[in-house]
């Protein structure tokens, strides 16, 4: 049996694992599921967002699996195939991750077991995305070049107008593949998945592995585990005051923490967005930053 392979990508920020609950709960996927979850930190946040039970899923943490941690991804592919047997393997990369190195990845796995690609979907945040593709440039186009589909987040926050020349600069990097900016409150999971299925493209068997992190490349994490409680509003202020240069450029930060009367709240960082939402109660506190030229030491006082 062909194990199919999801890549649900996306730079920071972008809603990869809202996409991937959606896709799970409106049960489009299947039976005989399993995740990969990546993330650049040593702690991982987005697996306990999963809000699917019955699921496996594997974390693999403090690195890129397309470069540091090849070796370990290529484990956990290789367990999930032959322990669990699962019809499909939905891997959710880092953040920072090129698209067409987790593909080539992908790609050497077929060698050695019965796998097909079969979607490469990019998330793209429509509120960020002339900041991000200005700063990171190759980096972030990368993802938009390589994907299949390519999938508007947050599109019902910014205006018709803007939203038309976001898809006419994605169309540009990508004439190929499809692109959807319908906002996800009423999309349909199955569209998305008809239509990302429709393009299985090949395209993976001609890209070259040339995966360098030059020093534009360089990205940083900072992470914490605490039993501090923080109040809401001073929760709220401490992201804000992280567009502040002298915490360095900080892109993304998320995170479990208790309020002072004991209730949990999830929070979501981008320097354009910031969301906090209550959640159930976890076992203890987890920040992780993501950025460059981090100043920890800033970082740390300001938490602490």
């Amino acid at each position: 049996m062909t194990t199919k392979i999801d890549i649900i990508s996306g730079f920071l920020g972008a809603g990869k694992t809202t996409m991937i609950n959606k896709l799970l709960d409106e049960n489009v996927l299947g039976e005989g599921i399993a995740i990969i979850e990546n993330e650049y930190g040593d702690i991982n946040i987005d697996s306990r967002r999963i809000g699917q039970t019955g699921i496996e899923i594997k974390s693999i943490t403090s690195g890129c699996i397309c470069c540091s941690l090849q070796g370990e991804f290529d484990i956990a592919m290789k367990q999930l195939i032959d322990e669990f047997k699962p019809n499909r393997i939905i891997i959710e990369p880092t953040g920072v991750g090129k698209l067409s190195d987790v593909i080539n990845v992908v790609d050497n796995l077929r060698k050695q077991r019965d796998v097909a690609l079969n979607m490469a979907i990019a998330i793209v945040d429509a509120i960020e995305f002339e900041d991000f593709i200005d700063v990171f440039g190759d980096f972030f186009k990368d993802q938009i070049q390589h994907a299949t589909t390519v999938i508007l987040s947050k599109s019902q926050l910014v205006e018709e107008g803007k939203v038309d020349e976001i898809i006419n600069s994605i169309r540009s990097l990508n004439p190929n593949g499809n692109i959807i900016a319908t906002p996800w409150d009423i999309l349909s999971s199955q569209n998305i998945l008809e239509l990302s299925e429709s393009k299985n493209s090949q395209r993976h068997d001609y890209l070259e592995h040339n995966h360098h992190h030059g020093e534009d490349d360089e990205f940083q994490y900072w992470t914490m585990e605490t039993a501090k409680k923080y109040d809401s509003n001073r929760l709220k202020e401490i992201l804000n005051r992280l567009k502040e240069d002298k915490y360095g450029n900080v892109l993304r930060a998320k995170g479990v923490l208790s309020d002072n009367e004991s209730n949990w709240m999830d929070f979501d960082f981008l320097p354009n967005n910031i969301e906090i939402k209550y959640i159930k109660p976890q076992a203890i506190g987890q920040i992780v930053l993501i950025g460059k030229e981090l100043t920890k030491e800033n970082i740390e006082k300001l938490w602490v």
